[in-house]
């Protein structure tokens, strides 16, 4: 009893001691705005990719009976209304029309000697009386069952016929629309052995911005957020659009880290595709990258996005973050703006930049003028107590 006594007790005296030290001589370690802020989301002023693609796709699908003689186009080819595509094997489409017209012509053949046979079998059935007559009555019945069924199969082959020489008139496919060819698939399955449409086409003139967000962004986009597309070659050309969506349902794989179990899986991490409906699209061109950024109004102040438990909040109303100045702490006012509550972060508009380093809020550390450190504090293991001399453990 007396063993636990003690250590509880030099346990209070270290811990006195230690918040004595963190109150007075400790540094306090703080962290990098620009980090935080990318942790949190998009950084005020940060760019990313974008790519011009069509809002409307056409995709151009291929008899899967029918065999394919050539290819005229590729992925990333611009074609015209009218022009080439792909075009069957003829020659087999003409074996099979050759084919379809000979059994027609059987099947004429055969209603015209049913016909034959029916008038001859009522001539005769005019010259016997009593059970002949009965039979030739039957026996004309029949072949008239028999005349129906080739007249319908007549009318099926005519079909048949008709489909196959439209097929060779049409062996050529061609584009129904302006555009970019997107993706040819020879094999008509994506890598999971989902159908694929056989050509998909971009349309010309009908533009929108793909980006692309990753797992720590994730609630900075979002379906209404404004969006400023700049060249890559010139930057006074801009565009100015709307998120219509943020496709969380078809994620992309992307360099990162992810905890997902696999070990494949902590290699990457998860990227989310959102498109921009443009205000104007003048002057883009099908396939063009950009650089995207979140748009600012002229004249509006915005700023870094930060995780709400950086933020204090004084009694009078007031909110300020524990911040470096050379060196030591300082108790600076900012200005809140927006606040995200998908990913818990708060804009600060006034009073902190990317360039600035912060403090989590802690009483037993933060004050003023407290020396700061930008190492972070390594978690050392508890020492063990040791024992009274004659005490059993």
């Amino acid at each position: 009893m007396r063993r636990k006594q003690w250590l509880a007790l030099a346990a209070a005296v270290c811990l006195s001691l230690s918040l004595t030290a963190c109150g007075s001589d400790s540094a306090v370690y703080v962290q990098s705005v620009e980090v935080l802020a990318g942790m949190s989301g998009i950084a005020p002023g940060e760019r990313f990719a974008g790519l011009v693609v069509s809002e409307n796709v056409t995709e151009i699908e291929k008899d899967s009976e029918k065999n394919i003689e050539e290819v005229y186009v590729k992925s990333g080819d611009d074609v015209k209304k009218g022009q080439k595509l792909f075009a069957y094997d003829t020659e087999q489409l003409q074996l099979t029309l050759d084919k379809q017209r000979l059994e027609l012509e059987q099947l004429n053949a055969s209603i015209e000697n049913y016909k034959s046979q029916i008038a001859t079998l009522e001539r005769e059935r005019e010259t016997v009386s009593g059970t002949d007559k009965l039979q030739y009555t039957v026996q004309i019945q029949t072949t008239q069952v028999d005349l129906k069924e080739a007249e319908l199969n007549v009318k099926t082959k005519e079909n048949e016929v008709q489909k196959s020489e439209d097929l060779l008139k049409n062996a050529v496919v061609t584009s129904p629309i302006d555009g970019r060819v997107q993706n040819v698939s020879e094999d008509g399955t994506d890598n999971y052995g989902n159908p694929l449409p056989f050509i998909t086409i971009q349309q010309i003139g009908s533009y929108r911005i793909k980006g692309t967000i990753g797992e720590l962004q994730r609630g900075s986009i979002t379906e209404g957020t404004r969006i400023k597309a700049i060249s890559r070659t010139d930057a006074t050309q801009t565009w100015t659009g709307t998120v219509a969506l943020v496709d969380y349902e078809n994620p992309t794989q992307g360099s990162g880290n992810s905890y997902s179990g696999s070990v494949d899986e902590m290699t990457s991490s998860s990227k989310y595709p959102f498109y921009v409906d443009l205000e104007s699209t003048d002057g883009l061109i099908l396939g063009q990258h950009l650089y995207l950024e979140i748009f600012t109004e002229e004249g509006q102040t915005s700023g870094p996005s930060i995780s709400s438990g950086f933020i204090c909040y004084d009694d009078d109303g007031t909110t300020f973050v524990w911040a470096e100045k050379n060196g030591k702490l300082e108790k600076r006012e900012v200005t809140l703006g927006e606040y995200n509550p998908m990913t818990d972060t708060q804009e600060v508009v006034e009073g902190l930049s990317l360039e600035d380093y912060i403090a989590f809020p802690d009483a037993a550390l933060c004050r003023e003028g407290a020396p700061t450190t930008r190492e972070e504090p390594v978690a050392s293991e508890p020492e063990e107590m040791p024992m009274a001399e004659g005490e059993v453990s």
